[in-house]
C-alpha cells in the first residue's frame, strides 16, 4: 500500500492495525484488506481520474446513494465514513473504507433472477423523478478515429476501422435524446464484478458510479451484463418486473448500456491498449457491442414478453 494503514485506521477510526494485505483483481483502483481489533475493513485507495475537478463531488454523490441504499436494507457492505463524507486524504492519496464482508464470486448464470430483484430493490430505495436523456451519439467517423492510436494492434485497429459503422448506427437506434424519462439514484454498474454472494444472499458492491440513471435503462443493463443470450435475458427481466420493475420494449432502453460500454471501449482504446488488459478489454467491449446490435430487435421483443 502507497499509504500506511496504520494512517488509514487513525483516520478512519478503525483502531489498532492486525494486519494489512492486498486485494488482486481490481481493475481501476488499489484495494486492501485491513484488520484491527475493531473488525476487517476493505480499504479502496482510488487511482482512476483522482485528478479530475468533479472527482471527488462525484464520488461523495454516489456516497450518499450507497449510505441511502444500505440505510434501507439494499444487502450490501457497509460504508465507513469520516464525518459526513466517504473520501479521506490520507499520505497524499484518496482513500474510502468498507466493512470487509466474506463471500463468494457470482456466478451469472446461477444468479440471474437474484440480478433482477436486487436492481429493482435498489430502485425502490429512492422516488422516481422525470428527466430528459442526455444521450450524445458519435457518428462512423468518430469510431474509426478510435483506430488511429500508434499502438494498437494491427487487428484489432482493422476491425475497429470496419464495424464503425455498425457501432454509430446501434448508437443510433437506442440514443434519444431530450426524451424525458423515469430517474432515479441508483448502483450504476450492478454487473456481476461488482456483486458477491454472502450466505446465499446477492449483495450490490463499488457504488463509485452511483447516481442519477434512468430507472429501465439500468434494468436493461443488469440484464446485458448478466446473461449471454435472449433467454437468460428474459430471465433478469422477468425478476426485476416480478419485483415490481417495468420496462418498455423500445429500443431506446439500451442506450444506456451501449454508451456505457461504448465508453468503457473508447477508455481502454485511448489510454492503456499499449497493455495486454487494455487490448482485452477493448476487444471484449467491442465484441459485445457488436452482438448486441445483431439481437437488438430480439431483446426488444423479449421486454414485450417480459412487461
Amino acid at each position: 500500500m502507497t499509504v500506511s494503514a496504520e494512517e488509514v485506521a487513525a483516520t478512519f477510526g478503525l483502531g489498532a492495525v492486525r494486519s494489512a494485505a492486498p486485494v488482486p483483481g481490481g481493475l481501476s483502483n488499489d484495494l486492501w484488506r485491513v484488520e484491527t481489533h475493531t473488525g476487517a475493513y476493505a480499504v479502496k485507495v482510488m487511482r482512476t481520474s483522482v485528478d479530475a475537478p468533479d472527482f471527488r463531488a462525484n464520488v461523495e454523490a454516489a456516497y450518499a446513494v450507497e449510505r441511502a441504499a444500505f440505510d434501507a436494507g439494499v444487502p450490501c457492505p457497509e460504508p465507513v465514513p469520516v464525518g459526513d463524507r466517504c473520501l479521506a486524504d490520507v499520505g497524499g492519496e484518496l482513500v474510502r473504507v468498507h466493512r470487509w464482508v466474506d463471500g463468494r464470486s457470482a456466478v451469472s448464470a446461477e444468479r440471474l433472477e437474484d440480478a433482477g430483484a436486487l436492481a429493482a430493490r435498489i430502485h425502490g430505495v429512492a422516488d422516481h423523478v422525470e428527466a430528459p436523456l442526455d444521450d450524445e451519439p458519435w457518428d462512423a467517423a468518430g469510431w474509426a478515429g478510435l483506430a488511429e492510436h500508434p499502438d494498437l494492434p494491427t487487428d484489432l485497429a482493422s476491425r475497429l476501422r470496419r464495424h464503425a459503422g455498425d457501432l454509430a448506427a446501434l448508437e443510433a437506434a437506442t440514443a434519444a435524446p431530450g426524451l424525458h424519462v423515469a430517474v432515479t439514484g441508483t448502483h450504476g454498474d450492478l454487473d456481476p464484478k461488482n456483486t458477491l454472494v454472502v450466505d446465499d444472499t446477492l449483495l450490490a458492491l463499488d457504488w463509485d458510479a452511483a447516481g442519477p440513471r434512468s430507472v429501465a435503462r439500468e434494468a436493461v443493463a443488469v440484464g446485458l451484463d448478466w446473461s449471454t443470450d435472449p433467454a437468460g435475458f428474459a430471465r433478469v427481466l422477468a425478476s426485476y418486473a416480478a419485483s415490481g420493475g417495468s420496462v418498455p420494449a423500445e429500443a431506446w432502453v439500451f442506450g444506456g448500456w451501449v454508451a456505457a460500454t461504448g465508453g468503457w471501449l473508447v477508455h481502454n482504446a485511448s489510454t492503456r491498449v499499449d497493455t495486454p488488459l487494455g487490448v482485452a478489454e477493448t476487444t471484449l467491449a467491442l465484441d459485445r457491442l457488436l452482438r448486441l446490435r445483431a439481437s437488438l430487435p430480439e431483446l426488444v421483443a423479449v421486454l414485450a414478453d417480459t412487461g
